[in-house]
């Protein structure tokens, strides 16, 4: 069986943990293969008009980061443009990366999935310390126990419904302030990012905008159509020159984040 990994990350975080996942789906059933999609490359193909296909597996693992309390909006695009057939009556483990807990995003996702009848079976959080907020002070031995212990027995619900074909859903509350933290993602003003005279032209950019705004004229990336800007941070954070920032410049006091194994390992 089929199982499409639909991964929206542009530090590192969703994809390793993603990976974890997988290993844990791979232990319970060996026969399981994975197909990897990285949502804002495959959002930056549809925009730019690339060859391009939504997957059609027999079953899904779907993660997202969490931004401002809930999945990031070029993650809700593309779950959301997804052809129905694609996702109907397929069983599905969705989870979210985040330096704290958000029922929010999993409700988001959720409710996308129910409007395309899919089967979301369970869902898993992981709790990076030092990830973002650095000044929170649950440790990495604390939540590592909790998470794997977690992880485990949410990886053997959704291999069990995919062998015995059965499904039993329990959904994630709303939330009393989930629709003030959805008009809050929507309504906020993306930074207007410039590229300083440093660029080299790598494109990598160009390739991880999931808006499709970024172009390569005369050696250098240029952004065009500032107002699709959807304000991820993949051009900040995947530039490996550190060219693009804020007008004002603040970005540049800025450390580009990138997942190290050291924000999972046990220690204090």
């Amino acid at each position: 069986m089929k199982v499409g990994v639909l991964i929206g990350s542009i530090t590192g975080n969703t994809e390793n943990f993603a990976h974890v996942i997988m290993d844990e789906l791979k232990k319970q059933d060996p026969t399981l293969t994975f197909e990897e999609y990285m949502i804002n490359l495959e959002m930056n193909k549809k925009n730019t008009h690339a060859d391009y296909k939504y997957p059609n597996c027999d079953a899904y693992l779907i993660g997202a980061s969490v931004e401002v309390v809930g999945i990031p909006v070029y993650v809700r695009q593309y779950l959301e443009s997804m052809p129905f057939e694609n996702l109907q009556k397929k069983y599905i483990l969705t989870f979210n990366t985040y330096s704290g807990t958000s029922g929010h995003s999993q409700f988001a996702i959720e409710q996308i999935l129910l409007k395309s009848q899919a089967l979301p079976v369970s869902h898993i959080q992981c709790i990076y310390p030092c990830n973002y907020v650095y000044s929170t002070k649950i440790y990495a031995k604390d939540i590592k126990q909790q998470l794997m212990q977690d992880l485990q027995a949410k990886c053997t619900l959704f291999v069990n419904s995919l062998l015995s074909d059965s499904y039993s859903f329990v959904a994630q509350p709303k939330g009393f302030s989930y629709g003030l933290m959805y008009k809050a993602q929507h309504l906020r003003i993306p930074i207007k990012f410039i590229i300083l005279n440093d660029c080299t032209g790598c494109g990598i950019c160009v390739e991880n905008c999931p808006s499709g705004i970024i172009r390569l004229e005369n050696n250098r990336a240029i952004i065009i159509e500032k107002d699709r800007c959807l304000g991820c941070f993949a051009c900040f954070q995947k530039c490996p020159v550190k060219a693009i920032v804020d007008p004002k410049k603040k970005l540049l006091k800025v450390e580009q984040y990138n997942f190290k194994q050291m924000h999972i390992i046990e220690r204090k």
